[in-house]
C-alpha cells in the first residue's frame, strides 16, 4: 500500500553545495500532495523502488546509473514522472549535453500525466518555441492546466503575457488578476512578480508604494530578493538612503549577490565625520567589506570598474592594520554563501 499512495504532485530541482564533500551535489526537492489518480502510477512495488532508488543516484551525482532506470521506466513503461524526470536531465545536463529541444519533448509527454510542473514547462516551450512553432494559445492552457493541478506561480506566467501584449492583446489590469490570483496561496514567486509588476510595469499601473507592500509580504517570509527590492525602492523613490542602506545590507549579509554593490555604493558615499572630514570607522570598514566582496564576486562590468575605484580610495584612507582582520571576515562570508 505504501507504493500505491507514494504521491507526486510535482517535481522541482534545487542545485546546492555540499561544503563536506569534494564535489557539487543535485539535491530534489519533492512536492507530495494526495491525488486521485496517482495510485496507478505506482501500481506496482518494482516500479516505486526502482524509481526511488535511481532518484537517491542521482541525488548522488550518478547520473549514467540513475538515467538508465529513468530511461526504462519513460520510454517503456510510459511512467510520467520519469519522462519528467528525463526532461531534467537534458535540460540540466546531468551527465550528458543540455539539449533543450529533447527536454521540451519529453516535458510533452509528461505533461499529458498531469504532472504540474511538466504541464509548466511544457508551456515555456511553446511559449519560446523551442521544440515547434510557438503557440502562445497553447501555452496559455498548459500554464492554465498547471495552475489548475496547484502550480500558482504559472498564473503569473500568463500574467507576462498580457502584461507585455506578447500573443494576446495587451492588459495591464488583466495581467494583474492573474497573478494575484497565485498569491492567495501565499507564493512568495507570485508576491515578488506583482511587486515587479507595480515597480517596473506598465506605466498605467506603475506604482512603488503598492510594490512595497507586495514586496513587503514576501520579506516577511525571508525572501532576499524582497529585501533588495525594498532597498531599490527606499533608494529611488523614497529617497530614504538609511533604510535602503538597511535593506541592501540585509540581502547581502545572507548572499544575494545583486545587493553586494548597492550596499558597498552606500556605506562608500555616506556622510563623512564632522569632526574628521573623513568616513566614520564603521563606514570606512564597511565600505572594505562589500567593494571587496563585489570584485570578487560580481559579473557586472560596470559594478567591477566603479566597485574597484571606490576600493582605491577606501584603501588610501584606511588603516592597513584593519586589512588582515577584514580580509578574513570576506572570506569566510564567501565561503559561507559562493563556495563552490
Amino acid at each position: 500500500m505504501a507504493a500505491e499512495y507514494y504521491l507526486f504532485s510535482s517535481l522541482f530541482v534545487k542545485l546546492t553545495y555540499d561544503r563536506m564533500k569534494k564535489y557539487k551535489l543535485i539535491t530534489f526537492t519533492i512536492s507530495m500532495i494526495v491525488c486521485l489518480w496517482m495510485p496507478a502510477l505506482y501500481a506496482q512495488q518494482d516500479a516505486h523502488t526502482a524509481l526511488t532508488e535511481a532518484q537517491q543516484w542521482l541525488a548522488e551525482g550518478k547520473y549514467q546509473k540513475a538515467y538508465k532506470v529513468f530511461q526504462l521506466y519513460a520510454q517503456e513503461k510510459q511512467n510520467h514522472l520519469a519522462q519528467f524526470t528525463l526532461a531534467l536531465f537534458y535540460q540540466q545536463g546531468w551527465g550528458r549535453e543540455k539539449d533543450e529541444v529533447t527536454a521540451c519533448q519529453w516535458y510533452g509527454k509528461a505533461a499529458k500525466g498531469g504532472i504540474p510542473a511538466a504541464n509548466h514547462f511544457f508551456a515555456q516551450c511553446l511559449q519560446n518555441g523551442i521544440h515547434q512553432s510557438v503557440d502562445y494559445a497553447a501555452a496559455i492552457h498548459w500554464y492554465q492546466q498547471a495552475a489548475n493541478l496547484g502550480h500558482a506561480i504559472s498564473l503569473c506566467a500568463i500574467a507576462d503575457l498580457y502584461m507585455q501584449g506578447t500573443g494576446v492583446d495587451k492588459d495591464p489590469q488583466k495581467a494583474l488578476a492573474y497573478c494575484q490570483q497565485a498569491t492567495s496561496a501565499g507564493s512568495i514567486p507570485a508576491q515578488l512578480k506583482m511587486g515587479q509588476f507595480y515597480l517596473n510595469g506598465d506605466e498605467t499601473i506603475r506604482d512603488p508604494q503598492q510594490a512595497a507592500i507586495w514586496f513587503g509580504y514576501a520579506a516577511e517570509k525571508q525572501s532576499l530578493e524582497a529585501y533588495y527590492y525594498l532597498g531599490v525602492i527606499n533608494l529611488n523613490a523614497v529617497k530614504d538612503t538609511s533604510r535602503a542602506l538597511h535593506w541592501f545590507e540585509k540581502a547581502a549579509s545572507q548572499g544575494y549577490l545583486p545587493a553586494y554593490y548597492q550596499t558597498a555604493r552606500l556605506y562608500f558615499n555616506a556622510p563623512l565625520s564632522e569632526e574628521t572630514g573623513l568616513p566614520t570607522a564603521e563606514n570606512l570598514a564597511k565600505s572594505y567589506l562589500w567593494l571587496s566582496a563585489t570584485q570578487q564576486q560580481s559579473k557586472q562590468t560596470s559594478e567591477l570598474e566603479d566597485s574597484a575605484n571606490m576600493l582605491e580610495k577606501v584603501e588610501q584612507v584606511m588603516p592597513q592594520s584593519w586589512k588582515e582582520d577584514l580580509d578574513q571576515k570576506i572570506t569566510q562570508h564567501l565561503a559561507a554563501f559562493h563556495s563552490e
